[in-house]
């Protein structure tokens, strides 16, 4: 035997592929695994100092599950030959397996100071990179594996679907394209591949391209009628479209072809999240998270759903599954607080996710200050003024900028875990969000100024619509179930009484400029420079009615009524089947009972509005 001969002759790389087909015919036959540990156990006897037989003889231990023995067969071939790459390579495999990373990575590059001329090392590189977020690490392994080896279509689909996902979809366009490019390059060496199809679905969806999307999944049909890939991907299309019925349709298809897989059942249960049946849904994500114990979407999926139900101190712990998605990182210029005594420490806050979720989170800064904590936070910088006003935050910085020092960080929403919050915990101490009084004066004499003395309008707040997100795929599709054209709203203009004010920023600003007959809006939100202004503008009001955005987190955290038209796929934090809420007293629910249909919604809501404007009742639930 040769002696640089490996088992890479046979399985390409030394570690198990993630592509299922590929795995189906190399690896999970375990036949051809006993076949290879007997092949090799008799090469090692007829030539005990070839480094080659103990190599491959670890790999078919390993194969078997069998990790220690193979960790010592590997041993015995690295001291025969202690420059052996794919020796090396294997090493670093099973170190991967012990939850050594660092020593993986040293080994695989180790491997590939060697022989930079291995295709297969840069593969395991490119997985281990991947891994630990190292993004540049992992491009650059997957770019020099495809220099070496330009018609290997696993390759070309591996660092072209690389190119097009994450942060690079959002920020990078000429990245993109050429991700784009060599996914079809691959088409072109395999038309027939189901690998390739799939991967350039999944770049169309990413890119929010359902009919492309729908298109190659339709072709991928044609050629795998069975494809569980398939239906699982029209599965997750239909609940992002609202087609939330079709999505459980196509996500049983999914699961009764490939029951095995962890994606099927995430994304069936995503459909019947949606459609309000979170308990069906934690049952099949927790069985996808015993499908994929490394997996993090099942387990943060699965916090979505006991949150909804009110189940929060074990949907908290989950919660923290989204540090393990897409790359996302905690803060790591500090410690992470722990929870521990925060006394005499000066503890920075870091905004997370949108500034809605800024805004319902802050609520916690003045709990920790109480503890004793010197409590800063870096926020959105169109937060940073009203956040400045709240009480015990000692400095705001920009999320923009550099992070301070600090002895600890903590991101938002990790905190109800650390302050054990239970429903009965809640911190709905209200207000917790304050203005500034120089801003309220300013706002109180404009308001003054256009209603016609001692007229007793009912000053109401509007938001019809979100910010559309374009960049970030799923709160995107959201942002089309939750908003509607302020022509919609043209029931409520037939309430008599009523003082109507924009809140609305964005493009949908526009719409202010032709509300419907009858409905006479102010519209100041040109002057409106940041979110302490807008604060300032309802602490005037009377009432605000907002869409599930920023605002009815604003107006609930100044104390304000605030009534929420609320999509059918409600938000956990709004619990289920409920009209109020503990995190905000004054908001009221107005829920959508079936998908997409507003009518309803916004005829109940006229209904208690003309209540309100007639008999000067409360806008607020009773607290």
């Amino acid at each position: 035997m040769p002696a640089n001969h490996t088992a890479d002759s046979k399985t390409g790389i030394p570690v198990p592929s993630t592509d299922k087909r590929w795995a189906d015919k190399r690896w999970e036959d375990d036949r051809w695994a006993l076949s290879l540990v007997r092949r090799h156990r008799r090469a090692v006897v007829q030539a005990p100092d070839h480094a080659a037989g103990y190599m491959n003889l670890g790999e078919g231990l390993r194969t078997l599950g069998q990790d220690g023995a193979a960790a010592v067969i590997n041993a015995r071939a690295l001291t025969l030959r202690p420059d052996y790459p794919q020796a090396l390579c294997a090493r670093s495999v099973l170190f991967s397996g012990q939850r050594r990373p660092r020593a993986a990575l040293r080994l695989a590059l180790r491997a590939l100071a060697v022989d930079p001329a291995f295709p297969a090392g840069w593969d395991w590189l490119a997985r281990l990179a991947g891994a630990e977020s190292l993004d540049e690490v992992r491009l650059r392994a997957m770019l020099r594996s495809v220099r070496l080896t330009p018609a290997r279509p696993e390759a070309l689909v591996a660092f072209g679907t690389a190119l097009t996902d994450g942060d690079r979809v959002r920020g990078d366009a000429r990245a993109r394209e050429e991700g784009v490019g060599i996914l079809l390059r691959a088409l072109a060496l395999d038309p027939a591949s189901p690998e390739v199809i799939g991967a350039l679905a999944g770049t169309a969806f990413r890119l929010s391209h359902f009919p492309e999307v729908l298109r190659l999944i339709r072709r991928l049909h044609r050629i795998d009628p069975q494809s569980a890939n398939a239906y699982a991907m029209r599965s997750v299309v239909a609940t992002m479209l609202g087609d939330f019925d079709a999505a459980i349709a196509h996500g049983r298809c999914a699961v009764l072809l490939a029951p095995g897989e962890a994606t099927p059942w995430i994304n069936l249960a995503l459909g019947l999240h949606a459609l309000q049946h979170p308990e069906i849904a934690a049952h099949y994500n927790r069985r996808a998270a015993r499908l994929d114990p490394g997996g993090a979407v099942g387990r943060f999926n699965l916090s979505l759903n006991l949150l909804a139900m009110g189940e929060l101190a074990r949907g908290w712990r989950l919660y923290e599954a989204r540090w393990r998605m897409g790359g996302a990182r905690t803060p790591d210029h500090a410690p992470l607080w722990d929870g521990s005594d925060p006394a005499g420490r000066r503890i920075l806050l870091t905004a997370e996710q949108g500034q809605g979720d800024t805004l319902h989170f802050i609520r916690y800064a003045p709990l920790l200050a109480t503890r004793g904590a010197r409590v800063e936070a870096q926020v959105q910088p169109s937060l940073v003024r009203l956040v400045s006003l709240m009480p015990g935050v000692s400095a705001v910085h920009r999320s923009d900028e550099p992070p301070p020092l600090c002895d600890a960080v903590i991101p938002l929403l990790s905190l109800p875990r650390l302050f054990g919050t239970t429903l009965d915990t809640i911190p709905a101490a209200i207000p917790y969000l304050r203005a500034a009084p120089a801003d309220e004066a300013r706002w109180r004499e404009r308001l003054a100024g256009e209603l016609r003395v001692g007229e007793r309008r009912l000053k109401v707040g509007l938001v019809w619509a979100g910010d559309s997100h374009a960049a970030h795929l799923s709160a995107n599709a959201v942002d089309g179930r939750r908003s509607l054209p302020l022509a919609a709203l043209a029931p409520l203009a037939s309430v008599p009484g009523i003082a109507w004010i924009s809140l609305q920023k964005g493009a949908p600003a526009a719409q202010a400029g032709t509300p419907p007959p009858g409905m006479d809006l102010i519209d100041w939100m040109d002057e409106v420079t940041d979110f302490a202004d807008t604060g300032a503008l309802i602490t005037q009001l009377d009432l605000v009615i907002s869409v599930d955005t920023s605002v009815c987190h604003l107006a609930g955290g100044l104390g304000k009524p605030v009534w929420v038209l609320s999509r059918f796929d409600a938000c956990w934090r709004w619990l289920i089947g409920r009209d109020d809420t503990p995190w905000y007293p004054t908001m009221r629910l107005f829920r959508q009972e079936r998908p997409g249909d507003w009518d309803p919604v916004i005829a109940r809501l006229a209904a208690r509005l003309r209540i309100v404007a007639d008999h000067r009742v409360p806008a607020a639930p009773a607290l």
